[in-house]
């Protein structure tokens, strides 16, 4: 009783639902909608539709089959709508009216923009950096090269070498180019006497390579040029937290903003504070 309850149910949900996206198919104004209708319901119906008939038959065989089709549905279903919009898009199926969000050709006009301003104003470092970030987030299909930001990077280089190497290190790390990317950071950071953003990029690019070690020793060489920086001091301390490593030296950076109580901020205090009683319980072991 109770399982023809629930196959009923099911079944029913299932059937609404693969009701909603016909009735989307034929009401929605465009492409796109249409078929964000059709992916979307159709496939959570279909899924709770064989969902009911599983549990109706109540056979191991006929469950299994059930449960690899809707496998198989959630695997390729968003992946061949998402594949077949972009498809469209490509070939310029117009959008309706009522579409008022078009992040792609935003950021195709904004790269575009920013070429002009670029070309008439190669001094406006600014500008090149903005450029070198959007174009990297491009698909090929719409402009985006990794070459072109290289390109821009290499004129910066030859205005400000810091900055351009900087550029450089960071589309190449995009790109997977670990070894060029790091010597390149490393250039930029010795260059500009381990500035914010140098030293930053550098440190951002070893964690996102799970390398906390080199991070932290990064900024420990920037803290010799700039002693009394917080936000070097508590980046360390945010590294060492999140990594579980190099517990000594957080707990002298720690240190190092209590002492400086008069000029530190009074969150980074509280912060300092708060972190020096973690890095002592890990460090004895509690």
């Amino acid at each position: 009783m109770i399982n023809e309850i629930v196959t009923s149910l099911l079944i029913a949900i299932g059937s609404l639902f693969m009701f909603v996206a016909s009735i989307g198919i034929l009401k929605f104004p465009d492409f796109y909608s249409r078929m964000s209708a059709i992916t979307k319901a159709s496939t959570l119906g279909l899924g709770m539709v064989l969902l009911g008939i599983s549990i109706h038959f109540d056979q191991v065989g006929v469950f299994a089959k059930a449960f690899i089709i809707i496998t198989f549905l959630l695997l390729t279903n968003p992946v061949g709508a998402h594949a077949i919009s972009r498809a469209a898009y490509k070939q310029r199926i117009k959008q309706s009216g009522f579409t008022i969000i078009d992040e792609l050709n935003t950021l195709h006009n904004k790269v575009e923009q920013l070429e002009q301003q670029w070309s008439t104003s190669k001094a406006d470092i600014n500008i090149a950096e903005e450029l070198i970030n959007e174009i990297v987030k491009l698909p090929a299909s719409h402009g985006g090269s990794f070459s072109r930001a290289i390109e821009i990077a290499e004129e910066v280089a030859s205005i400000q070498p810091a900055v351009g190497h900087r550029l450089l290190g960071t589309t190449y790390a995009k790109m997977g180019r670990f070894d060029k990317a790091e010597s390149l950071l490393k250039t930029a950071c010795i260059e500009c006497n381990y500035s914010s953003q140098a030293t930053l990029a550098l440190t951002d690019f070893y964690v996102q390579n799970n390398l906390p070690t080199r991070a932290i020793a990064v900024l420990e060489e920037a803290l010799k040029h700039h002693p009394n920086s917080y936000e070097y001091l508590m980046r360390v301390i945010l590294i060492a937290f999140d990594s579980g490593t190099s517990n000594k030296f957080a707990i002298e950076c720690c240190n190092r903003i209590i002492e400086m109580s008069q000029e530190a901020p009074a969150d980074y205090l509280l912060q300092a504070s708060s972190y020096k009683r973690y890095f002592v319980e890990r460090s004895s072991g509690k």
